[in-house]
C-alpha cells in the first residue's frame, strides 16, 4: 500500500530560489559562472530526490516512461517557440538551416532546455537504484561508485571544452545521482545519510582536482548544503505552492523575457536590474499562462 502524499511546501521556495538562480547566470552569461552550476545542481538533487520518494511510495516501482512523456510536451512546444523567434530576429542567413548543429537533437531549438531531455533520460536510473540500494553497506558502496564515475566527467568538463549540451550532462550526472542517493539514504537513518554528505565532499573534490581552479567546483557540495537547509525549513503558507508552480515555467520561458528586457533598455543595462526585471515578467508571463488550462501543461 502506497503512503499518503504529503506536499512539503519548503521545496517550492528551493524550486524558486533555483530559478532565480538560473536566470541570473543567464543574465550575466560569465565564462566563470558558478550561480548557474549551483542552481541547476539543486534542480537536480531536488528532481531526483522526489522520484526516489515517488517510487518508494509504489514499492519500488518507477514509471519511467509514462513520466518522460510529461516533459515533451513542453520540449517540443517551448523548442518550436524559441526556434519561431530566432527566425523572426535573426539576422544570420543559416537561420533557415534545419539542422546545423547535431548535438542541438539533444536539447531543441534553445539551450536551455536541456535539462528536459536529461532528466527524460535520467529517469531511468531511478528504479534500478531504489530496487538495489537498500542497505547502508549499498549506500556507501553506491557513493564511491559515483565519486569514481565524477573523475572522468568533471575532467571532460573543465579541460576539454565539450559541445552543447554535453558539458551540461557531465556536471549534471554526479549531481543527479547525489539526490538518489540522499533520498535512499535519509530513511536509513543518520549513519547512511552521512555517507551522501561526505560523498558530496568527495565530489567537490573530485572537481578541484580534476578541473582546476574554476568556479563551479564547490557545486556538488553547496548544493547539497542548499538543498538540506531548505528541504527542513518548517514553512507554511498558500503562497509558497503559488512559486513552486511557477518555478519550472520561469526557468522555460525566461530567455523571451531577456531579450525583451535588452529591448527595451539596451545592451549596456545593469545586469542584476536585467535579472531582476527578466524573473519578475517571466514569473508574472507563467502565472497567466498557467490560468489557461490547455496552457498549464507546458508550464
Amino acid at each position: 500500500m502506497s503512503k499518503a502524499v504529503v506536499h512539503r511546501q519548503s521545496i517550492d521556495l528551493v524550486r524558486f530560489v533555483a530559478a532565480f538562480g538560473v536566470v541570473v547566470a543567464h543574465a550575466f552569461a560569465s565564462p566563470r559562472d558558478w550561480v548557474g552550476h549551483l542552481s541547476l545542481a539543486v534542480f537536480l538533487i531536488l528532481t531526483a530526490f522526489l522520484a526516489v520518494q515517488s517510487a518508494q511510495r509504489n514499492g519500488g516501482r518507477y514509471p519511467f516512461l509514462a513520466r518522460a512523456r510529461k516533459l515533451v510536451l513542453p520540449w517540443l512546444v517551448w523548442s518550436a517557440f524559441f526556434r519561431l523567434l530566432d527566425l523572426v530576429i535573426s539576422d544570420s542567413p543559416e537561420k533557415f538551416r534545419l539542422l546545423s548543429e547535431p548535438w542541438s537533437l539533444l536539447y531543441g531549438s534553445a539551450i536551455h532546455l536541456w535539462f528536459l531531455p536529461f532528466v527524460m533520460v535520467a529517469m531511468v536510473m531511478v528504479e534500478p537504484a531504489v530496487r538495489w540500494i537498500t542497505t547502508p553497506k549499498r549506500v556507501s558502496l553506491a557513493a564511491m561508485g559515483l565519486i569514481l564515475i565524477a573523475v572522468p566527467l568533471y575532467y571532460a568538463h573543465g579541460r576539454m571544452d565539450p559541445p552543447q549540451p554535453v558539458a551540461q550532462w557531465l556536471v549534471a550526472v554526479p549531481s543527479y545521482c547525489l539526490g538518489l542517493l540522499l533520498a535512499i539514504a535519509e530513511p536509513m537513518g543518520a549513519r547512511a545519510a552521512r555517507q551522501v554528505k561526505l560523498a558530496g565532499g568527495a565530489l567537490s573534490g573530485v572537481a578541484l582536482l580534476t578541473s582546476g581552479l574554476q568556479p563551479w567546483v564547490g557545486t556538488p557540495l553547496l548544493s547539497l548544503a542548499i538543498f538540506l537547509v531548505l528541504w527542513d525549513l518548517p514553512l507554511k503558507g498558500r503562497w509558497l505552492p503559488m512559486i513552486g508552480q511557477a518555478a519550472f515555467g520561469i526557468y522555460l520561458i525566461h530567455p523571451f523575457f531577456m531579450l525583451v528586457c535588452y529591448k527595451l533598455f539596451g545592451p549596456q543595462v545593469n545586469l542584476f536590474f536585467a535579472a531582476c526585471l527578466t524573473f519578475l515578467m517571466s514569473w508574472a508571463a507563467v502565472v497567466v499562462l498557467r490560468m489557461i488550462p490547455v496552457l498549464r501543461r507546458i508550464t
